[in-house]
């Protein structure tokens, strides 16, 4: 059936010319849907979105790629089904050929149909709903076939946008494919793919050791990878650079439990505000994870940290209960009500020691370099070492769990920095959840999308998140009942970062 489904694919291309795969390669079992995106320099820049289906990825190009903003459209030309091998193809395609260029593996994960249609329903419709648990696109999105084809009707074109979740930005949503310029399997640049430089790519769809050495196919060197010069293991180099405004921070993967073996190191977990801080000249700047200037929020924190020698440190901001212990809830209402002056900073990286940018040494040599540096500024209150552990990760994890602390995040111990989700960062969190309440219910079009919830702290309502799994349409059919009696016209949730009205959300009253 899938060979069927390839004809197209295969007449397009002379297989004796590129090293595209055919669809004969053996792939590795997975009981989920997976996808990747391409990014791909052909006679336009664009980005292939590949969605597993039966047997085959339905592919669309992306014309100016993915944005996380809902107000942008994004041109999605329907091509030709890939066979799923092609999902471990990184490299170029001989100029002359179909798609001549080079190809990079920007993206890959997991992608979960969302409606009451089948994916094959969607399709047909025309209004396909789905969410993406990849590396650096998180979230739900939906293609939305356009009625008239710019081509005259020989391709069919989509609309790609974002839905509006946690994941979503309401300006530069560009900026996800700026600050994300290597590869997800290899973490090359566009340059090294196409010199056929660097590491090979690392197997996601094929069993492992299937991926040839680069999937590089040089038409002007024909460069073989048994030619190739042996890498050898030098040191990394730590290169003198100008401070610079910001880094993308590096994310974290998933996992039910803590990778095993060893050379990693495990860190508590901790539920507040990811933030970047910045020191140059004793003056200190807080950024987000996006790069926002949050400064002002945390003058406490930024005047402890004006010491400090000029650096970039990566880590959290938290507020801690009577125990000890980090309390988002807390950390929502101090916001809210303008008292921050408790808050802490927890300091877990260390990018930039003066000019020298640590990103390309190993992770246990940049956190000596950051426990040294908050050394020598002396006792600091505010501005705390993160501890690690090196011990099994299962062990730390359970430790965590009967502290009630959120879970723990694994780190390779020689791994260097990279911006993006990386499998070299991985957390674990304590099956055991906060208890929240429901304040609003979100819908696309006319159907349920997700619960908005938040927690009850002392004369707050403060918002937490969304809920968006597990709704069966049996579970909404119960539950949209109980939610219209409790509707009603204002907003239940106080404080910063609590959700705006909108057209998709509907208030309820918190029970």
């Amino acid at each position: 059936m899938a060979g069927d489904k390839l004809s197209t694919y295969k007449q397009k291309r002379d297989f004796n010319l590129t090293q595209e795969p055919s669809g004969d390669k053996p792939l590795a079992k997975s009981n989920r849907r997976r996808f990747v995106i391409q990014k791909h320099d052909a006679t336009r820049l664009h980005y292939d979105l590949r969605l597993e289906l039966d047997g085959v990825f339905k592919s669309w190009a992306v014309t100016k790629g993915p944005s996380l903003d809902p107000h942008d459209k994004r041109l999605a030309v329907e091509v030709e089904d890939h066979p799923l091998d092609y999902g471990d193809f990184e490299g170029t395609i001989p100029k002359g050929q179909y798609g001549g260029g080079t190809v990079m593996l920007w993206d890959r994960g997991y992608w979960e149909p969302e409606g009451n249609k089948t994916p094959e329903e969607a399709l047909a419709k025309g209004d396909f709903k789905f969410a993406l648990e990849g590396k650096r696109l998180h979230g739900s999105f939906v293609l939305v076939r356009m009625k008239h084809d710019r081509n005259g009707g020989k391709r069919t074109n989509w609309l790609l946008i974002k839905h509006r979740d946690e994941f979503a930005v309401d300006a530069h949503g560009e900026a996800v494919l700026e600050e994300n310029d290597t590869s997800v399997a290899s973490g090359r640049k566009m340059e090294a793919i196409t010199s056929g430089k660097g590491r090979k790519p690392k197997p996601f769809m094929v069993q492992d050791g299937t991926v040839e050495a680069d999937a590089v196919w040089d038409s002007n060197k024909e460069l073989a990878a048994d030619k190739r010069k042996a890498r050898t293991n030098k040191k990394p180099q730590i290169r003198a650079a100008a401070i610079p405004d910001f880094i993308a921070p590096q994310l974290c993967s998933t996992l039910e439990r803590p990778p095993g073996g060893d050379g990693w190191l495990h860190e508590i977990k901790f539920d507040g505000y990811r933030i970047q801080m910045r020191v140059e000249n004793g003056e200190t700047k807080l950024l987000t994870r996006k790069g926002l200037d949050w400064t002002a929020k945390y003058p406490a924190i930024a005047s402890s940290a004006s010491c400090l020698p000029n650096s970039i440190i990566d880590g959290e901001i938290c507020a801690l209960d009577e125990n000890g212990a980090p309390d988002f809830a807390a950390l929502q209402a101090a916001l809210s009500e303008g008292k921050t002056d408790e808050l802490v900073y927890f300091a877990f990286d260390l990018l930039h020691d003066g000019s020298d940018d640590l990103r390309r040494l190993p992770l246990t040599e940049r956190k000596e370099r950051l426990a040294e540096l908050l050394s020598d500024a002396g006792d600091n209150s505010r501005v705390r070492f993160v501890e690690h552990f090196e011990t099994g990760g299962d062990a730390v994890l359970k430790s965590a769990c009967r502290l009630s602390l959120e879970g723990i995040v694994s780190k390779r111990a020689d791994a260097p920095y990279q911006s993006g989700r990386m499998d070299t960062w991985a957390k674990s969190k304590c099956r055991a959840g906060h208890e929240v309440v429901i304040g609003a219910y979100a819908k696309t079009g006319a159907k349920f999308r997700s619960l908005l919830v938040g927690v009850n702290r002392g004369d707050h309502f403060v918002y937490v998140g969304r809920v968006g799994a597990g709704y069966g349409a049996s579970v909404v059919d119960k539950l949209m009942p109980k939610l219209r009696e409790l509707e009603t016209s204002e907003t239940p949730f106080t404080g910063i970062g609590a959700p705006k009205k909108s057209a998709d959300i509907t208030w309820v009253k918190p029970q």
